[in-house]
């Protein structure tokens, strides 16, 4: 039987001061054990089952707060205590809502290893930026983004990036860059995986559509629409399958996969740098 996923939470801060000073050669092991300390590894189950209290604990609340009995109060002690009560719950709502947070950048170092042994066995020089590690997200959502993270920029390394030869004719440097980038923007998460290839093919795309009947000859597409193409099932542009991709199943997972945690995705070619963007856009988990 598999274990049970694990989560790891803050733990109330000591109440009382450290005995003795720790020597500066020493600091290193003194924050380890200090975060160590600071921790403590909770089964995402009752993690999930705590959530879950909470938000009967809030609606408990709500219910009491309107109840019309207590509307046609008009003691002031119980109207402050009902609006302290009111408080608490609220605070504890965020605090549990927080526990299941982790940063994205344990998503993107698990990343960052891929690539490396992706690039030297395509004998690609790949360099993988990342931004905004900090941005945090649900951990069971981070989780089930990491197939579809990977397969885009698998697509990225092995579709789009230029052998080093072909990038040097084409003045580019023969390191190519992925970036990897997440930040919130209006309320939602958003996850970039950007690179500086060759981009998408527009016409390469269209002819593939039209060969596997996905669209009419001379039909009026936009570039946005001629890109979300790429997501219909079994559709590939790639010249021949190899261990890698190439068989066409991959981007429409991804589509479902993202659709299923409530999100979208969408592709752009950068016309100054060339290369492609994909976008993940995630709505906040809610409960």
């Amino acid at each position: 039987m598999a274990e049970e996923p694990e989560v790891t939470v803050p733990a109330l801060p000591p109440t009382t001061k450290p005995e003795t000073a720790v020597p500066p050669e020493n600091d290193g092991k003194r924050v380890g054990a200090a975060a160590e300390a600071l921790s403590v590894r909770v089964d995402t189950t009752k993690l999930d089952y705590l959530v879950d209290m909470v938000g009967e604990m809030v609606i408990a609340q709500s219910l009491v707060r309107h109840n019309e009995t207590l509307a046609a109060a008009s003691d002031s002690r119980l109207l402050r205590d009902l609006a302290q009560l009111a408080r608490i719950t609220s605070e504890v709502q965020k605090t549990a809502m927080a526990m299941r947070m982790v940063p994205i950048g344990q998503l993107f170092q698990r990343t960052a290893r891929q690539v490396r042994d992706l690039s030297r066995k395509v004998g690609k020089q790949v360099e993988l930026v990342t931004r905004g590690e900090d941005t945090e997200l649900d951990k069971s959502i981070a989780e089930q983004l990491a197939d579809p993270l990977m397969h885009m920029v698998r697509n990225a390394i092995d579709h789009g990036i230029e052998a080093p030869d072909i990038r040097k004719e084409a003045g580019k440097p023969p390191k190519a860059t992925v970036t990897l980038a997440a930040y919130h923007q209006a309320g939602q998460i958003v996850i970039e995986i950007a690179d500086d290839g060759r981009g998408l093919d527009a016409r390469k795309i269209v002819a593939k559509a039209q060969q596997k009947g996905l669209i009419e000859d001379g039909a009026h597409l936009s570039e946005s629409d001629i890109f979300r193409l790429i997501l219909e099932p079994g559709f590939s542009t790639a010249d021949q399958v190899t261990d890698i991709s190439g068989r066409g199943v991959g981007m429409d997972v991804v589509r479902k996969q993202v659709e299923k945690l409530r999100g979208r995705i969408d592709s752009r070619y950068g016309r100054l740098m060339g290369g492609t963007c994909q976008r993940l856009t995630q709505p906040p988990v809610s409960r």
